[in-house]
């Protein structure tokens, strides 16, 4: 049956109100009209924009040569925003609907102009008391606007003003004089509020990590490409975690996830381009991703006769890398939601806790994490509340471990199950772990054994399986803290030292050999010290995907 008349109207300008859909939701006929409209503007009104962006065919853009709109790489114009003269904005921007910019305006990247503002960079000129102000010239000193701007709804910005980087200028502020880096300001007149960021002293931590950050960030596109393999058919690249290595799905997501950090989109695709690739990786029947990407499948094992026996690590990988773009993935994880209560409390007790305890970590934080994606887009009901009741009373009161120290391994073992079992269901879900003190007493014994931590040998699997234990009792308790941070100030400043100029990180720190993998973890450990020092905000960046410290399942055992 035909659509109703009002049904084609509210296709036709759906994206006028929410233009950040259009590039994952327009069909190619929608698209080759967006690309028609900008030509026509770029014909009657001189309009530059770069690939990807939105101009909304309701939106009143007017300009001429010498005097034109101009906006980088993806970014769009909402419902009836009202732009005039010369208003030149960078990549990333956005101007929302009712939005007014006028007059000479000029702006870097990542600038978000909030419903109904109105910057306007120009004045009526009212001296001469003899004639009507409408008939006195206008003048104009110019908005400059820099990089990382939230302008919130109905923000007035007056000609002359200045708005310096990473600014957040209140709703219904009245901005009349120049905002400082880092402010956050609101009120008419406008008056600093806060600073979002305090200015660190020379030589002290602060600078030290913000010049780190600032560094890495600097070079993160030369390291990105570095492990980039372009296409055979030259339609695309391929990341590979270090040169020579399989074509394998895992560094597609640290590739994804270390751009994310930094908010960013690895280079090789669009945004909508990366979640097309990552999407495909994923089985449509099982919903479990292979270790091999397509073009090295021959490699990939055979799956196991137990189904329980599935291994999920890059189905959970997938997930992550598609939840730092703000995707999900594209089907159920069939594999892990098919496991009844039973049968999980079956392969619970199967798991070698005693003598390989970072193996049965490995599978519960695999399986919570992929059942996680089930519970959260498809509705999934899943056996949650037997999983925590099963570990919970399967932790150890006196260690605050899943597992005992061996001889073979030490503490190893144990500690590194303990990371990964707690990352997949107590930092994910957001339940308190059962004994915390004794958590970290036994992980402060384990850091002291020079057999894996002695600054040279050092590998970022060892290292992040304490950090992140440490970090998550943490927020539990203030138990020997001093002795927490002693550590991490003695190996936070060692461990930036590594950082190989345009390659990253090596995943051992002292081998020279940089991969992705490595530099995922080693960014993700060096934020979750400075976060345990209460200075991770000095790095401009944070974990996302697979080691993000926010809480998403929160809420869903019940």
């Amino acid at each position: 049956m035909e659509n109703p008349a009002w049904n084609k109207a509210y296709s036709q300008q759906r994206f006028d109100h929410v233009p950040w859909m259009f590039a994952h939701e327009a069909t190619a006929q929608e698209k080759a009209g967006q690309l028609r409209h900008q030509r026509e503007l770029r014909k009657a009104a001189a309009v530059e924009v770069g690939a990807d962006c939105y101009l909304a065919p309701s939106a009143s853009i007017n300009g001429h040569a010498g005097a034109f709109f101009k906006m980088g790489t993806k970014g769009f114009v909402a419902a009836h925003a009202y732009i005039t003269d010369h208003v030149h904005l960078g990549d990333n921007c956005s101007i929302n609907p009712f939005a007014t910019v006028r007059g000479k305006v000029t702006g870097g990247d990542g600038i978000r102009i909030g419903a109904y503002a109105c910057l306007m960079g120009f004045n009526h000129g009212f001296a001469d008391t003899t004639r009507p102000i409408y008939q006195q010239p206008h003048n104009s000193k110019g908005i400059v606007l820099g990089d990382d701007i939230w302008i919130g709804a109905h923000v007035s910005v007056l000609d002359g003003v200045k708005v310096g980087n990473h600014t957040i200028l209140a709703a219904g502020a009245v901005v009349t004089k120049d905002v400082p880096d880092y402010a956050i300001v609101g009120g008419n007149p406008a008056r600093v509020i806060r600073m979002r960021k305090r200015a660190n002293s020379p030589g002290s931590l602060e600078e030290k990590l913000e010049r780190f950050g600032q560094k890495v960030g600097d070079e993160l596109d030369a390291v990105l490409k570095g492990y980039q393999l372009k296409s055979k058919s030259g339609a695309g690249v391929t990341y590979i975690d270090q040169a020579g290595g399989k074509k394998r799905v895992r560094p597609w997501c640290d590739a994804t996830e270390v751009a994310a950090m930094f908010g960013r989109i690895a280079p090789g695709y669009t945004k909508a381009g990366w979640i097309t690739r990552l999407r495909e990786f994923q089985d449509h029947v099982t919903g479990v991703v292979p270790e091999h990407t397509p073009a090295d499948a021959a490699l990939n094992e055979a799956p196991p006769a137990n189904p329980d026996d599935t291994r999920f690590y890059n189905t959970m990988a997938v997930s992550y890398a598609l939840e730092s773009l703000g995707s999900n993935l594209a089907h159920p994880v069939a594999s892990a939601a098919n496991i009844t209560a039973p049968r999980l409390r079956k392969k619970l007790e199967s798991l070698p806790w005693k003598d390989r305890a970072w193996h049965a970590g490995d599978w519960v934080d695999c399986y919570a994490s992929s059942v996680l994606s089930d519970a959260r887009h498809f509705d999934g009901h899943l056996p949650l509340k037997a999983l925590f009741a099963w570990i919970d009373k399967k932790c150890d009161p006196m260690t605050g471990m899943w597992g005992p120290w061996s001889k073979e391994s030490r503490w190893q073992h144990p500690v590194n199950g303990f990371y990964r079992l707690t990352r997949g269901t107590y930092a994910q879900y957001g339940l308190l772990l059962p004994y915390p003190e004794k958590a970290i007493d036994t992980i402060l014994l384990h850091v002291k054994d020079h057999a894996f931590f002695n600054g040279k040998t050092d590998d970022a699997c060892h290292v992040l399986d304490v950090v992140h234990p440490l970090w998550l009792c943490r927020k539990q308790t203030a138990h020997r803290r001093d002795e927490i941070e002693a550590w991490v100030l003695k190996r936070l400043p060692q461990v930036m030292a590594h950082w190989q100029h345009n390659r990253g990180f090596d995943f051992v720190v002292a081998r020279h050999k940089t991969s992705l993998q490595g530099t995922e973890m080693w960014l993700s450990i060096v934020y979750l010290m400075a976060d345990l020092l209460g200075k991770a905000d000095a790095l401009g960046y944070r974990p996302r995907g697979v080691h993000r410290t926010e809480v998403p399942g929160r809420g869903l055992v019940i």
